[in-house]
């Protein structure tokens, strides 16, 4: 597998992440109750798999090496995205602090919930097209295939690194039984 080819495909799972906040969101706003272990587990995935995985990925290595060979083009796009990724973060930290060791939700946790899941999934919708259509493709273009396959090497070292062994796969797994309860 290449780099930008994993990239994309972590897009994928987090793009079923969003469909089934969106579900979440749906029923909080229509009154209905949501298993608060439910959130806890999908808020893990935003923090563990999102960020600390897919965000390092691009920040700490795809991001660098885009700007080292394209320089300003990428340098411009490239800021612009690490601001999108600061702002999914403040949504996802919202969400937790809502949610954290919680068994009920009361009427404003319910509120933030469904404000900052929304506007997260709002802003990644968008960064994922961009990143999608634009960067990709930029890094398809300008990466040699040599480069692209080594992307990938780093990519697996900062994943054990980050989130550690087996966690990738516990997440999904996680993720998947979620979209079976929500996604129906």
């Amino acid at each position: 597998m290449m780099g930008v080819e994993d990239l994309r495909h972590e897009h994928t799972e987090i793009t079923l992440m969003l469909g089934i906040l969106e579900k979440i969101c749906e029923l909080l706003d229509s009154g209905k109750e949501v298993d608060p272990e439910h959130l806890k587990q999908l808020h893990d995935f935003m923090v563990v798999f999102v960020d600390q995985c897919h965000h390092s990925k691009e920040e700490e290595l795809l991001f660098p090496t885009l700007e080292s060979i394209n320089g300003g083009e990428a340098k411009k796009l490239i800021d612009v995205l690490i601001q999108e990724h600061e702002a999914g973060r403040k949504y996802a930290h919202a969400i937790g602090e809502a949610i954290s060791d919680k068994q009920n939700l009361d009427l404003m946790d319910r509120s933030k919930i469904i404000k900052n899941g929304r506007y997260y999934i709002k802003l990644l919708v968008q960064h994922i097209d961009k990143e999608n259509n634009v960067l990709f493709t930029m890094a398809e273009k300008k990466l040699s295939g040599k480069q692209n396959q080594e992307l990938f090497e780093s990519f697996e070292i900062v994943e054990k690194e980050k989130i550690g062994m087996g966690k990738h796969e516990e997440l999904h797994e996680m993720l998947h039984r979620l979209a079976g309860i929500y996604l129906k």
